[in-house]
């Protein structure tokens, strides 16, 4: 792991608010070289610190306008069962995130979708139907914020 100090928290800043900015333009940014900062950038990859770069899309605009966390629990609850439900949620293309959780439920699944009809539909149709899924609640997204920059904490 490459050590996180002040000017690799500038880059991954620099990074996660636009990660399509020049490296000549960190560079300026952090008041460094840039064959240094480019140094930089290639070991926080190398070192797995930054894991990719991506565009965001604004859900509304591709006509997923209904966004909801369903709750599931598995039965029997063991690895193998509870890769197999994970490897089938994953794979329908409503499905933005999967979470394997502690407590009560054992995984949270986000679904982005255009209606409450195909919320009602991928409920229903796709997830009760899964062999292990013996339970699922839905909760309905009013609001989404995400923290587009992550620091690490002292």
């Amino acid at each position: 792991m490459p050590k996180i100090d002040a000017r690799n928290r500038q880059i991954l800043r620099l990074l996660q608010t636009d990660a399509r900015q020049s490296n000549r333009a960190i560079a300026e940014a952090i008041e460094l070289s840039p064959s240094s900062t480019l140094e930089r950038v290639r070991d926080l990859e190398r070192s797995g610190v930054v894991t990719g770069y991506h565009a965001t899309i604004d859900r509304t605009a591709i006509g997923r306008d209904v966004a909801a966390i369903i709750s599931v629990r598995v039965q029997p609850k063991t690895r193998e069962r509870v890769e197999a439900v994970i490897d089938q949620l994953w794979a329908l293309d409503e499905v933005v995130a999967v979470y394997l959780v502690s407590g009560d439920d054992d995984l949270l699944v986000e679904v982005s979708v255009p209606s409450t009809a195909a919320l009602q539909a991928i409920v229903i149709d796709e997830i009760a139907s899964i062999e292990g899924v013996v339970d699922e609640r839905t909760s309905m997204l009013f609001e989404h914020r995400r923290k587009p920059v992550l620091e690490p904490l002292d």
